[in-house]
C-alpha cells in the first residue's frame, strides 16, 4: 500500500513543534523577534533526517503542492560518446508522454559519473525534491538508494524490471525471459541443437532474465546449456569454433560485429556456418553491418508507460482536502512487463550439414 509523501506536518509532529517552526528551520530565515533554541532546531533537523523529508521549495509556492515537473535520473552517463545512444529512445518516449500529460521533464545531471556510475548523494536527495516524482534508468543502481526512496514514499518508477522486498518497487520493464526463450525456439525449429549463450552472467536484472529464458528453453528441449566466455572477443570466437557450436544468442551490450569479424578469420561465416541472434538492439552498431535477427526492446514504449505510471503515483501521493482519501494505485498495477517483438533479420539459418 502506498502512503502519502512525507510532509512538513509529519516532520513537525515528530519534532513536537509547529509547522511554521519547521519552515523557519528549513529556510534558515528566522525573523527579528522570533527565537528558536538550539535544542528545538536540533529536534527539527533530527526529524528531517529520520523521516527522509525532502523539501520542495518550488512546489510549496504552488497551489495543490505540485509544480508539474517530473524528473529523470540515469545511473550511467545519459549522452555517452562513441555513438552509443542507449537512452535516446527511452527519452523520446518520455518526452512524448510528458507532452500528452502536460508536464515538464527535469534531467538530473549534476551527480558526478565515477567509474561509469552515478549515485544519489546527500545533495542528490535534496535535488530530487524539486520534482514531484522521478524516473530512474540504468544498470548500476544502488539498492540502498532505492530502499530509501521507498521508505520515504517519494514517487518514483524504475524503467526496467527490478525486484524488491514485498514487490513494492514500481517498474515498467521488458519481458526478457519470454523473448529470449522464443529465440531458442526459433533456432530449435531450424534444427539447431548446439546453442550457446554469449553474454555476461552478472547480478543485473536484464542479464539474470536473459539467462533464465535461455536456460529454461534449452532444458525444455532436452538440450544442454552452453555458456561461452566473453572476457575477450578473440577467445570467444575460438571457443565457439572449437566447441562446434552452430548458433549463439548474444547479449546486446557486446560487440556482435567484432565477434562476426573474428569468426570470419577462422573461416566461420554468419549465418552460413553460424546463426547469431542478438537479444535486443546491439549497442555498438556498424554502418553497413549485419541485419541482426533476434528481438527489439520497446524502449520508447517503456519510457512513455513509465512516465504515465509515475504521474499516477504522484497524483495518489498528494494529500487531499477533506475526509475522502485519494485513490491509490493497486499493487498489481505497479509492475508492467512489455513484450519484445522478434526481428526476422538475416542472421538466422539452418545449421550447416554435418560431414561424416
Amino acid at each position: 500500500m502506498l502512503h502519502h509523501r512525507v510532509t512538513q506536518a509529519d516532520v513537525a509532529a515528530l519534532a513536537r513543534v509547529s509547522q511554521a517552526t519547521v519552515s523557519l528551520v528549513l529556510n534558515d530565515s528566522i525573523p527579528v523577534g522570533v527565537r528558536i533554541s538550539d535544542e528545538t532546531k536540533q529536534r527539527v533537523l533530527d526529524a528531517i533526517r529520520i523521516t527522509g523529508y525532502m523539501a520542495n521549495p518550488m512546489a510549496q509556492r504552488l497551489a495543490g503542492g505540485r509544480n508539474q515537473i517530473l524528473g529523470v535520473f540515469t545511473y550511467e552517463a545519459t549522452f555517452p560518446g562513441r555513438g552509443r545512444d542507449f537512452y535516446g529512445p527511452f527519452l523520446n518516449g518520455i518526452e512524448q508522454a510528458a507532452e500528452g500529460l502536460g508536464v515538464d521533464i527535469l534531467l538530473f545531471t549534476s551527480a558526478r559519473v565515477v567509474e561509469g556510475r552515478r549515485r544519489l548523494t546527500r545533495e542528490g536527495w535534496h535535488r530530487l525534491g524539486v520534482a514531484d516524482g522521478c524516473l530512474l534508468l540504468g544498470q548500476q543502481e544502488d539498492q540502498s538508494e532505492l530502499q530509501h526512496l521507498l521508505d520515504t514514499n517519494y514517487p518514483f518508477v524504475f524503467v526496467g524490471r527490478r525486484r524488491s522486498e514485498g514487490m513494492r518497487l514500481p517498474y515498467v520493464g521488458a519481458d526478457y525471459v519470454s523473448a529470449t526463450a522464443r529465440q531458442v525456439e526459433r533456432l530449435v525449429v531450424r534444427g539447431h541443437e548446439r546453442i550457446a549463450y554469449v553474454g555476461p552472467q552478472g547480478p543485473d536484472q536484464p542479464s539474470i532474465d536473459r539467462v533464465e529464458g535461455y536456460r529454461s528453453a534449452v532444458e525444455a528441449h532436452g538440450l544442454p546449456a552452453r555458456f561461452v566466455s566473453v572476457d575477450d572477443v578473440v577467445e570467444t570466437a575460438r571457443e565457439i569454433v572449437e566447441r562446434r557450436i552452430t548458433a549463439v544468442l548474444v547479449a546486446p551490450e557486446l560487440h556482435p560485429e567484432e565477434l562476426a569479424d573474428e569468426l570470419a578469420l577462422r573461416g566461420v561465416e554468419v549465418p552460413r556456418d553460424l546463426s547469431m541472434l542478438v537479444l535486443g538492439q546491439a549497442h555498438h552498431g556498424r554502418p553497413g553491418g549485419h541485419a541482426w535477427s533476434g528481438f527489439v526492446i520497446p524502449r520508447e514504449e517503456m519510457g512513455a508507460r513509465a512516465l504515465v505510471l509515475l504521474s499516477r503515483l504522484v497524483e495518489a501521493s498528494r494529500p487531499r482536502q477533506g475526509s475522502a482519501p485519494r485513490e491509490s494505485v493497486p499493487p498489481d498495477d505497479l509492475h508492467h512487463l512489455l513484450d519484445c517483438p522478434d526481428i526476422e533479420g538475416q542472421t538466422l539459418a539452418a545449421p550447416p550439414a554435418v560431414t561424416p
